[in-house]
C-alpha cells in the first residue's frame, strides 16, 4: 500500500534547503537565498503552508526594523500525527509510537519472541502497536504511516527464497490497508544506515557501510547519501559471504559464515558456560576478558578481509559498527583496521575511518523516523 502522498516540486526543495540552512526566514529572504522570483516563493509556500509543512509567525518585537506592518517569519512546521514503527529481530519483537522528529512517544516489546512466520509477526505486531498507541495516549487516526523493520532482505520484487528468514511481505500490507496507512518495510541494517547517516557517527560521511552484529550479522551500505539495496535487496547480506572452506553448507547455497553471533556465544560458553547472549559477551569484553577480547578481534578481522575489497571499489568514508556492542567494538574495530591495512592499498585505507556507532539501540528508530519523512515528503523535512 503507497497511500496518497505530496509531492515536492523543484522550488519547493529549494525554499525548504533555504530554511533547512538558514533557519526562519521571511519571503523576501526567501527569495533572496533562494534565487526564485518573489512570485514563485509566493505560489510555493501558499502549498507548503496548505500541507502543513511551513508555518508563519510574527516577528518577535526586538527583530523588526523599520515603520509598518511587521513581515511574518516562515519557518519548518514539524509534521502532524505520529509513525509507528515494528521491529523484528532474530529473538524479539518490539512496536514503537514515534514523532516525526524521531522522538519516542511509547514502546511494547515481546522478548522472547519466535520468528517463524510473517502472518503471526504482523498479527502480533499489530497488538502490540495497539498497546504502544494506547501508552502514548494516541488513537490509530493519530497514526500516519507505518515502518517496518525485517531481519532479512527486502525488495520491491520477489524476494529470494533461500536467504533467510524468508518473510513474506503480504500480511504487512494487509496490516497497512487495515490500519488505513501506508507500510514500508525495510531491513534493519539499512534503517540502522539511515539514522547514523542522519545523525551519527556517519552524518559527515558521503559514502560508508554499517556492520550490524549484535542482533544479526548484516551490514547497510550509502553511497553519494543514498542507500544502496542492491539486486532483490541483497546488498549488504554479510552472513552469506563464503568464509570456511569446510564449513557447513548454509542455505543460501554458500559455506557457511563464521561470524555468526549465535557461534560466537557458544564459543565463548567453552570457557564461560554461564555466558548464553551478546550482552553476556559484551559484559564480558567490558571486563577485559583476554579469550572475548580475541574473539571479538578476529571477528573483526574477517568481516575487515571481507571490506578491503569493498574500499578498493567504493573508496568510502568510512564504516560504522554496531553502536549496541558499546566497549566491546574496540577489539573488533582494531581487528578491521588490522585486515584493512594488510590487504587494502595504503592510498584508500588511510582515508577511510573506522569507528563505533553512536546511536546504539536508537540507530533503527532514528532510520525509520527518516524513512517515514522522505517517503511521507518526498524530502527530509527535518535534521535530526
Amino acid at each position: 500500500m503507497t497511500g496518497e502522498t505530496f509531492s515536492l516540486r523543484p522550488s519547493d526543495r529549494q525554499l525548504l534547503d533555504a530554511l533547512h540552512r538558514h533557519g526562519e526566514l521571511d519571503r523576501g529572504q526567501l527569495a533572496r537565498l533562494s534565487g526564485l522570483p518573489r512570485s514563485t516563493v509566493s505560489d510555493s509556500v501558499a502549498r507548503l503552508r496548505e500541507h502543513a509543512i511551513l508555518v508563519e509567525r510574527t516577528r518577535p518585537p526586538s527583530a523588526r526594523t523599520g515603520a509598518g506592518r511587521p513581515a511574518g517569519v516562515l519557518a519548518l512546521a514539524p509534521p502532524a500525527g505520529v509513525i509507528g514503527v515494528i521491529w523484528l529481530t532474530h529473538e524479539s519483537l518490539h512496536a514503537h509510537v514515534l514523532g516525526f522528529d524521531a522522538a519516542p512517544h511509547a514502546e511494547r516489546a515481546l522478548d522472547p519472541y519466535a520468528l517463524d512466520s510473517s502472518d503471526r509477526a504482523a498479527v502480533s505486531g499489530r497488538e502490540l502497536l495497539t498497546e504502544a498507541l494506547r501508552r502514548a495516549s494516541r488513537t490509530a487516526g493519530d497514526l500516519r504511516c507505518l515502518v517496518v523493520a525485517l531481519p532479512s532482505p527486502v525488495s520491491s520484487g520477489a524476494p529470494p527464497s533461500r536467504l533467510g528468514p524468508h518473510l513474506r511481505l503480504d500480511p504487512w500490507w494487509d496490516l497497512g490497508r487495515a490500519l488505513g496507512v501506508p507500510v514500508w518495510p525495510e531491513n534493519d541494517a539499512n534503517l540502522a544506515a539511515l539514522g547514523e547517516g542522519t545523525s551519527g557517527a556517519a552524518a559527515d560521511m558521503s559514502s560508508f557501510i554499517y556492520i550490524k552484529i549484535v542482533q544479526g550479522i548484516g551490514a547497510g551500505l550509502v553511497l553519494d547519501r543514498r542507500l544502496h539495496r542492491g539486486v532483490n535487496g541483497l546488498a549488504g547480506e554479510l552472513a552469506h559471504i563464503h568464509a570456511e572452506n569446510d564449513g557447513a553448507v548454509c542455505r543460501c547455497g554458500g559455506l557457511m559464515t563464521t561470524f555468526n553471533a549465535r557461534r560466537l556465544v557458544d564459543r565463548i560458553q567453552a570457557v564461560h558456560p554461564a555466558a548464553t547472549s551478546m550482552d553476556d559477551v559484551m559484559s564480558l569484553a567490558a571486563e577485559g576478558d583476554p579469550g572475548v577480547w580475541r574473539l571479538l578481534h578476529d571477528l573483526g578481522h574477517m568481516i575487515g578481509r571481507s571490506l578491503a575489497e569493498f574500499s578498493l571499489y567504493a573508496a568510502p568514508d568510512g564504516v560504522v559498527i554496531d553502536g549496541i556492542l558499546h566497549n566491546a567494538a574496540t577489539p573488533v574495530i582494531d581487528g578491521i583496521r588490522e585486515a584493512l591495512y594488510r590487504f587494502a592499498p595504503p592510498a584508500i585505507v588511510s582515508q577511510v575511518r573506522v569507528v563505533a556507532g553512536a546511536l546504539a539501540e536508537r540507530a533503527e528508530l532514528r532510520g525509520a523516523a527518516v524513512l517515514a519523512r522522505h517517503n511521507m515528503f518526498g524530502h527530509d523535512l527535518m535534521t535530526l
